[in-house]
Formats: structure tokens, sequence, C-alpha cells
């Protein structure tokens, strides 16, 4: 009797879709998203919604045939995951649902978005950096990952750089992938006094390139949600924070507002947050005598 009113309960309680778009499943997601994905789950047990995981690429799956699902299941509420890149971006009738979007990526979904301040943490990065004496940072990143951010930690950069003495103004390593060879050069050509990346696997090749961190390189990373990496400086993005947020965004907007699309959705940035670590720390320059 007891499992049997547990299950009279489970159905009625309201349940969110968590969408997924892109074309890979939930368990093969980057870690940044699967802490999105963790920090929603999280939120609407607290609140007392159900959640279930939806994949739009799942053999033999069509976004017709997802809305019909999400409809027969009587399922308003969607929370879409991030996705790549525009590539994966994807349409579904704004009549029928309420929706709140994890990524800027996904802005042409007409959703309300939740998504990681990039301007903030860019700024958050070189100006920690700068304060501890760097002047010359050299920054890697990748193409789809300078598109995710919509282009902002470029803007940052291009902003700051514009400041500093031109002898100082390292180009950013830009390319589709960043390999070792290529990170390796990127630095031999550039000579920064610290590397900054969104890639934690940077730091390995450039310890297996013999470079010792921080004593003749420094690094400090943007954005990972990897958690093993005590003593690397680093801008922390809040990823639980952004899923936590939308599953917040959606419950209100499905209380007071009717079905229908959202007039001129709005955006919520999560500010990120600087971890101090000892791989990047300025080499004390020699004094002659």
């Amino acid at each position: 009797m007891g499992y049997l009113r547990k299950r009279d309960i489970s159905k009625e309680e309201p349940v969110i879709a968590l969408l997924n778009g892109q074309r890979r499943p939930i368990k093969e997601l980057s870690p940044e998203a699967r802490r999105v994905r963790r920090g929603a789950v999280e939120r609407a047990e607290e609140l007392g919604f159900k959640t279930e995981d939806f994949w739009l690429h799942e053999p033999k799956m069509r976004v017709e045939r997802m809305v019909q699902i999400l409809q027969t299941r009587g399922i308003r509420g969607i929370v879409v995951l991030p996705v790549e890149s525009l590539g994966d971006v994807f349409m579904l009738p704004q009549e029928e649902f309420m929706g709140v979007a994890t990524c800027s990526v996904a802005a042409k979904l007409g959703f309300n978005q939740v998504h990681p301040h990039f301007y903030q943490s860019m700024h958050l990065g070189i100006s920690n950096l700068a304060e501890k004496g760097f002047k010359r940072i050299g920054f890697c990143v990748t193409e789809a990952e300078d598109e995710r951010s919509n282009h902002l930690y470029q803007c940052y950069l291009t902003w700051y750089q514009q400041g500093i003495p031109a002898e100082d103004r390292i180009p950013a390593l830009l390319k589709k992938e960043i390999s070792e060879n290529s990170l390796l050069a990127y630095v031999e050509a550039n000579k920064p006094e610290v590397v900054f990346s969104t890639n934690s696997e940077h730091y390995n090749w450039l310890k297996a390139g013999g470079y010792e961190i921080p004593g003749d390189i420094s690094f400090a990373l943007l954005g990972s949600a990897e958690e093993d990496l005590d003593g690397i400086a680093r801008v922390h993005m809040r990823y639980r924070k952004i899923g936590a947020t939308a599953i917040d965004i959606l419950k209100a907007k499905l209380a007071n507002e009717p079905l229908g699309p959202t007039d001129n959705p709005a955006v919520t940035l999560i500010r990120g947050e600087w971890l101090d670590g000892a791989s990047a720390q300025l080499k004390p320059k020699k004094v002659l005598a």
C-alpha cells in the first residue's frame, strides 16, 4: 500500500523536460553541460518537480515526434540543456511550451536564457592576472568556444589590449582545434608570461613540452567544470547555478504567465568567480648587481 500511495503522489508531481539538443547522449556531454543538468535536477526536486530527460537526436526521433510526445505527456515546461553550435539549434512551437535555454547559442528558440556572464568572466580572469603583474597574457580558445560566448571573450581581449603597450599585445590562439603542437608553437613564437586557456589539458601539454609551471611560464583556466584542479588558478563558472536558475525562472513563468511566445525574452547572466592557484605566479625578475 505504501508503494501504491507513492505512485499516486508521483503522478501528481508536475514534470519538467530536460531537453538535450546535442547529437550525443547525456552521458557523453561535456562536464559543463552535465553540471548544468545536475543543478536543474537538484533545484527541481527542492521545488517539488520531477524532471525527465529527452534526447532530440535519439534514433528515429524528429522534432515533430518530440513535440507529440511532450504534448501527450502533458509536459509544458522545458529546460534546454547547452548546445554546442548553431548547427544544434532547433525550433519548437512557442504556443505549446514554456521554456528556458541554458546557453546563448540557443537564443533563436525564443525562450528566456540563462548562461555564463562571458564578458565578466573574461574580465575577471584578465584583471586578476594583470594585478599579479603579468603583462604578456596569451589567450587560447577554439572557434566553437568563441562562438558559444557570442564572441565576448574576443571582445574583452580586444578592448583590454588597446590599453596596454603594443609590445605586450599577444594575439589569441584561435583555431578550430588546438593541438599540443599548435599550443607549443604559439608559446614559442609569442613568449607569453601566462597562458590563459579554456582547456585544462593545455596545462599538461605545457608541462609535457618541458615548461615548468609556474617557473618558466604560468597558467590560468577559464570556465572548466572539472573537479580535480587543485593548484590551478581559474575563473570558476557556476554551471550548477545556471541549471538551478533556469528551474526558478521556469517555475515562476509556469505559475504566472499563459503559454505562448515570450515577448522580448530575458537573459539572466551568472557571474564567474576567481579561484587563485599556484599555477599563476609571476616569476621574480632577476636584479642585476
